[in-house]
């Protein structure tokens, strides 16, 4: 009987769990996709509302930019009420921002809804469905399940524009915006999956910890015997055991000599401490570990200067596109061409790292030396069909970012810390983008070409590269101590 009920409350969970993959993904498609999409409204605002170039880009600039720079805000609401209420309190404020938008008289209407409420929804949502499948997946599972979830922002990227250019030829720009809103709202059901929620029993946990325990026991063992000294470890009876990064526990064990003596063997990681919903640790507390962790700090860094670099070619693509000769409509193909290839290249960590024998900082590495090689040949093709591989190929490595950056920050924190973490990287990231853009754009006015900034972005992501490095080194550094 015992096993039967076992075997149904696993069903349930799988099932469980199944949902919540498809809450999560179906929240990147309709949040992730519009903020991505929201220029395809610019002529229809322009219209609608007699804007200028400059007044209209605002909207798109803004919703960006506070989606990118309250992540640390999200994080720490996340660590004081929870992944499930963060999350429809986003899923909630991007709905009703589309809706009310219905009843916009000015543009500084629109800035406000569409910019500032849209972009810090957008940003609950995107951060808690990536902390809530973290939470509700484990093994290796959850890298390819982010990876998937991550790639659905470029699916919704690539159905949205058509959706809401049918929508606006038929009701006009605030009846676009309203049945948008509308659709959105059907994301806040599935928030209520997202439940903080701890992906192994208390039965699996004791059991990780005994087998942890073994392996100690026996290791230490080996290296006593051949001194003839004969130390065995025993678990203490008050003993204190979290889960983090890569199946680590963090015990102690009293280690008997001979029965003479005892001794108290701590086995812990930097930032294995226990996080429940409501915070054991304050936000600034948990922030101040990450910021002393010191390979954490040096991916986060190459990841927050690479991604800004290479961004830079999404950006200006029409322009690059068209100062290289192409045609308008090779511009429509080159976008289209990029958002495909950027949802392949968040797939693809994801099922890489399904195997052992590939490391994920190794991986980092070789997309941060592909990403230089590819911006230094956008300096060299002049044809047509080069310069659309080329293009493309820049889309994929940018997807590999965006998926390793969730997956390796996953890696090092734990699912529990995982919010504030990416909530932290996405605010100083969010600022690289701000500062990035106006500067590109003053060098390509300056010298009236985009070769400087493919030079600049090739030695930033080389700079990344030798960040990675570092990274890997000190990681290992710290795992052997």
């Amino acid at each position: 009987m015992d096993t039967e009920a076992a075997k149904e409350r696993t069903g349930i969970r799988t099932w469980h769990d199944t949902f919540v993959l498809i809450s999560c993904c179906m929240a990147m498609v309709l949040h992730s996709g519009f903020v991505d999409s929201i220029g395809i409204l610019f002529t229809d605002v322009m219209t609608t509302f007699n804007s200028t170039r400059a007044e209209t880009v605002v909207i798109q600039s803004t919703a960006l930019g506070v989606s990118l720079c309250s992540g640390i805000l999200t994080g720490a609401l996340i660590n004081k009420t929870g992944l499930m209420v963060t999350g429809m309190l986003g899923a909630l404020v991007v709905s009703l921002s589309l809706i009310v938008c219905f009843f916009a008289s000015s543009m500084t209407y629109l800035i406000i809804a569409m910019g500032v409420f849209t972009g810090f929804g957008y940003s609950c949502v995107n951060i808690t469905s990536a902390s809530a499948l973290s939470q509700h997946v484990s093994g290796r599972k959850t890298l390819l399940y982010l990876s998937v979830q991550t790639s659905m922002a470029g699916i919704g990227g690539m159905i949205y524009p058509f959706v809401i250019r049918y929508l606006s030829d038929l009701y006009g720009l605030r009846g676009s915006l309203l049945i948008t809103g509308a659709i959105v709202l059907n994301t806040v059901p599935g928030c209520i999956l997202w439940k903080q929620h701890c992906n192994t029993s208390k039965s699996q946990e004791h059991a990780a910890v005994s087998n942890k325990i073994d392996e100690f026991q026996t290791h230490f063992q080996v290296q006593t015997e051949d001194s003839g000294e004969n130390i065995t470890i025993a678990k203490s009876k008050q003993i204190s055991t979290t889960e983090v990064s890569e199946s680590l526990f963090v015990s102690q064990y009293p280690v008997l000599l001979g029965e003479m003596k005892t001794k108290t063997v701590t086995v812990e990681n930097s930032l294995a401490q226990s996080n429940n919903s409501k915070g054991d640790r304050t936000w600034f507390e948990i922030i101040k570990q990450l910021l002393l962790t010191k390979c954490l700090m040096f991916f986060a860094f190459g990841i927050i200067i690479s991604i800004p670099a290479l961004n830079s070619i999404s950006i200006f693509v029409t322009d690059i596109y068209l100062d290289s000769g192409l045609t308008t409509e090779d511009v429509s193909l080159g976008l289209f061409l990029i958002n495909m290839l950027e949802t392949l290249g968040r797939l693809l960590p994801g099922i890489s790292l399904q195997s052992k024998r590939i490391a994920p900082l190794i991986l980092l590495l070789l997309n941060a030396v592909v990403s230089a090689v590819l911006l230094f040949s956008l300096t060299l093709v002049k044809s047509r069909p080069l310069i659309f591989v080329f293009s493309g190929a820049v889309g994929i490595v940018v997807g590999m970012y965006v998926s390793l950056f969730r997956l390796i920050t996953l890696k090092f924190v734990g699912s529990k810390t995982l919010p504030i973490a990416i909530g932290v990287f996405r605010t100083l990231g969010g600022i690289c983008e701000i500062v990035a853009g106006p500067i590109n754009g003053y060098i390509r006015d300056v010298t009236g070409s985009y070769m400087a900034i493919f030079y600049t972005s090739t030695g930033i992501n080389l700079f990344a590269a030798f960040l990675f490095i570092v990274a890997n080194i000190t990681r290992r550094r710290e795992r052997q101590e």
